[in-house]
């Protein structure tokens, strides 16, 4: 049986041509652009019992990746539901590799390893600061394409799936959810996944694209989630003899059990990866040649054009099959209508095309504004994230300042209890002096310890001052983010239905036209003087899809 979806138009604007894959809860299609020709993908969730009360969250997921908007994670031009209540999420189609394809032909270069992790990092950093936690990161997820003349460019897909998988199951509380391979120990136990769990996840794949290998194993699920929890990894260095040291020591800090003991945020990481990409050989896979564009020949004239000269066509035939004028009243009427109908089509097609530009300038002003505030928001958090590791340094030096204040204050206290002892013991001598002199120098330096104590706090102070004003300004951006996002969206939403009026329009003068064809092949197309015209028009514009001419009269295009 066919899948009933195939041929459907989503929105009066994505017609579904191919089915590209589906899992427990949608499907994803290939579905071309009615109007401005873009090939896209579709997510759709399809209804069900499971799925019908997750639209709403659906959507809202949507929403929010959407104002990630980030070179290394997969674009998201629309979404929304149709009137019979399917959510659908429209994404940039990719032509590339997925991760695990690569994998699985064998351990790769630490160059291109860590040349990839750098950039999911990088898309990881902005998602993490904008709230959004992809929660199932594994190589399936992580697309690899040829773009702006490299190769591995990175995509990453599907944030927040896991999650909605989740929300489909009615089960015990506890249960857990995602790919248990990638799934860092937290995830394991049934917690809610964090930043630093998507950070786990990333460990788990930099060892396998090292090692070919994951970094545990086992004969089911239960037994691969109790390693994660409980499993110390192989150092990567046992799989690939010779690994840069830095590399295992990323890999293995990310593997920490303990979420405190990974890298502080994406931020952190990405430093470590950035240099590891400076000591590793030059990756071999960084470039790529783009292919020569190609010529165009043989295209045949189509759109208002050919409609246009179609008539032009029809008006030749009627003045070959009828010289004297004598052509039915129909027939005249019917090419008089096909002017109309052309002039309009032709007026339509300029308010479409008018209209589809306006909404791809106001995407493309809504994308560049959403890049711009996320690089605004990234550069603080990547401060912020400077600050939080700088408070740690500060906050170890300061306990270990007060450990030995404490230990300079108990030597006074001794001293002076030594000094007490002396003088009561009537001791005027040598012994005295020696313990005077002991214990100035050691309020001496429970005096230097205590201002150098001081001004520590002092820096700890002013780092979580500078820190709160730092995060104060991130959430203003966020919220400006989430205001003007907000504007924008209505916005296009208004583009995007007048489009979706228009090209409804053009579709009705369309299958008018074709109609209208249809009624001068009847007549015309059986007349013997009108069979050169007709081959004319097949091979320069084709007939429209829909119409039947006379059966033997024309040779193939």
């Amino acid at each position: 049986m066919g899948d009933p979806l195939l041929g459907r138009v989503i929105n009066r604007r994505f017609r579904l041509e191919e089915q590209l894959g589906s899992g427990g809860m949608g499907v994803v299609y290939r579905a071309r652009h009615l109007l401005i020709d873009r090939v896209v993908a579709i997510k759709i969730l399809l209804p069900g019992k499971n799925t019908d009360h997750l639209r709403a969250w659906f959507l809202r997921e949507a929403r929010a990746v959407n104002r990630i908007n980030h070179a290394h994670i997969v674009d998201i031009h629309d979404y929304g539901e149709t009137d019979d209540g399917l959510a659908y999420l429209v994404m940039e189609l990719l032509d590339g590799t997925p991760l695990n394809e690569i994998i699985a032909r064998g351990p790769m270069p630490v160059s291109r390893t860590a040349d990839i992790i750098e950039q999911c990092c990088a898309a990881l950093a902005r998602a993490h600061d904008l709230g959004v936690i992809h929660r199932d990161l594994k190589p399936d997820n992580v697309f690899l394409l040829e773009k702006g003349g490299r190769k591995d460019y990175v995509k990453i897909l599907d944030f927040g799936l896991a999650r909605l998988m989740q929300e489909t199951a009615a089960s015990a509380r506890g249960a857990v959810f995602g790919t248990p391979e990638y799934m860092s120990p937290e995830q394991t136990l049934g917690a809610e996944a964090t930043a630093a769990s998507d950070l786990y996840s990333l460990g788990v794949v930099f060892f396998e694209m090292l090692t070919g290998r994951l970094p545990f194993d086992g004969p089911g699920r239960n037994a691969v989630m109790e390693q994660h929890r409980s499993a110390s990894p192989s150092p990567p260095s046992r799989h690939v003899p010779g690994l840069l040291p830095l590399a295992e020591s990323i890999v293995l800090k990310l593997l920490e059990k303990d979420p405190g003991r990974r890298y502080r945020d994406a931020h952190h990481l990405l430093e470590d990866v950035k240099a590891l990409l400076r000591q590793a050989p030059r990756n071999p896979w960084e470039t790529t040649t783009e292919p020569a564009a190609g010529g165009r020949g043989g295209a045949r004239v189509s759109g208002i054009v050919a409609w246009s000269l179609r008539a032009a066509m029809f008006a030749r035939m009627l003045a070959r099959a009828f010289p004297g004028g004598d052509a039915p009243a129909s027939i005249a009427i019917a090419l008089d209508e096909m002017w109309k109908l052309s002039a309009l089509a032709a007026r339509a097609e300029g308010e479409m095309g008018a209209d589809a530009s306006k909404l791809e300038a106001h995407e493309r002003r809504a994308r560049e504004f959403r890049a711009q505030v996320g690089r605004q928001i990234e550069e603080l958090a990547r401060e912020v994230s400077h600050g939080h590791r700088r408070i740690s340094e500060l906050d170890e030096r300061r306990r270990n300042l007060v450990t030995l204040v404490e230990e300079a204050r108990s030597v006074v206290a001794t001293l002076r209890g030594r000094i007490t002892a002396l003088e009561v013991a009537g001791e005027m001598g040598s012994g005295l002096r020696e313990a005077y002199q002991a214990l100035g120098a050691a309020e001496a330096r429970v005096a230097a310890r205590e201002d150098e104590l001081d001004d520590l706090n002092g820096k700890l102070v002013a780092t979580e001052s500078q820190i709160a004003s730092l995060e104060s300004q991130s959430r203003s951006y966020r919220e400006q983010l989430e205001r003007s996002a907000d504007a924008m969206e209505t916005e296009a939403a208004t583009l995007r239905r007048r489009v979706s009026e228009r090209t409804e329009e053009s579709g009705r003068q369309d299958r008018a036209l074709v109609d209208t064809t249809q009624a001068l092949l009847d007549v015309l197309g059986t007349r013997p003087e009108c069979v050169e015209i007709l081959q004319e028009m097949q091979d320069l514009v084709g007939l429209p899809p829909g119409t039947h001419p006379p059966p033997g009269l024309l040779r193939p295009a």
